[in-house]
């Protein structure tokens, strides 16, 4: 099994990992403190990107933790900022909510309304979804414009049972015209990964990424070559590491466990 002594940055999920709603899970704050104590440098990483890095702050001090802006990494941030650097100059037309486009304007990307031609429809976790914004994406779509979406999730949790996340609309999308986005942002996929390295000044092997979800939190830490932390506080339970191919390099009962 992996050491931690050497990490010099842990990147957290949220969600099952830290807290449950607005309830920061038991000791898990505590553990973020502990860490900050040690010298390590603690990120929050998050693929829903109906909100924006403002929101999350929020919501992190809310819990108790004394977090900073510039901890908060969103889906979001790094499809604006894999759009500035890839599509420079682009119009986009964000199927997503006024947190994900204010996301895209502090890159200065040129946002276009409904009705409007624009270069690139970019699929979000989008919660004020109506049908007309959806048909527009999808006659965007149809004339052959480019195709980004934040992150791959088919659902997102709630009190009250699994949200239809970005995945699902992805699917809905591609039934509607064939059309499957050109590049996905989020965990576990590579943009996301650079976004992380870039945005904290950091190589990969001096990074952990912790989280409940092996298909995303934990593959984002084997695909990106950093090491990768399951807890077993959310979503994952051993038999679901035995019987999956995605193996985690350290799998603990909680945050609270983590060595430095």
């Amino acid at each position: 099994m992996k050491s931690t002594k050497d990490i010099e940055l842990f990147l957290f999920d949220l969600d099952g990992t830290i807290n449950m709603g607005d309830t920061p899970l038991e000791g898990a704050i505590d553990t973020l403190n502990r860490l900050t104590a040690h010298g390590k440098k603690v990120c929050f990483v998050t693929n829903n990107s109906s909100k924006s890095k403002y929101d999350y702050h929020k919501k992190i001090r809310n819990l108790g933790y004394d977090a900073k802006i510039e901890q908060i990494i969103t889906s979001g941030m790094a499809t604006a900022q894999f759009l500035s650097r890839h599509r420079p100059y682009k119009s986009i037309y964000v199927l997503g909510t006024d947190e994900l486009k204010r996301e895209m304007s502090d890159y200065g990307i040129e946002i276009k309304d409904e009705n409007q031609d624009a270069d690139v429809v970019v699929l979000g976790f989008d919660t004020s979804l109506t049908y007309d914004k959806l048909f527009h994406a999808c006659i965007l779509l149809e004339k052959g414009k480019d195709y980004i979406a934040t992150h791959p999730d088919f659902v997102c949790p709630s009190e009250y049972g699994n949200m239809p996340d970005t995945g699902a609309i992805m699917a809905l999308i591609e039934k509607t015209n064939g059309r499957t986005p050109s590049v996905v942002i989020g965990k576990p996929n590579a943009p996301m990964a650079d976004f992380v390295f870039d945005h904290c000044h950091i190589e990969p092997e001096k990074v952990a990424m912790v989280g409940d979800r092996l298909y995303t939190d934990i593959l984002f830490g084997i695909n990106n070559k950093m090491t990768s932390i399951l807890v077993l506080t959310g979503e994952t339970t051993v038999e679901m590491v035995h019987k999956s191919h995605i193996k985690p390099d350290i799998v603990l009962d909680s945050v609270n466990d983590i060595e430095v």
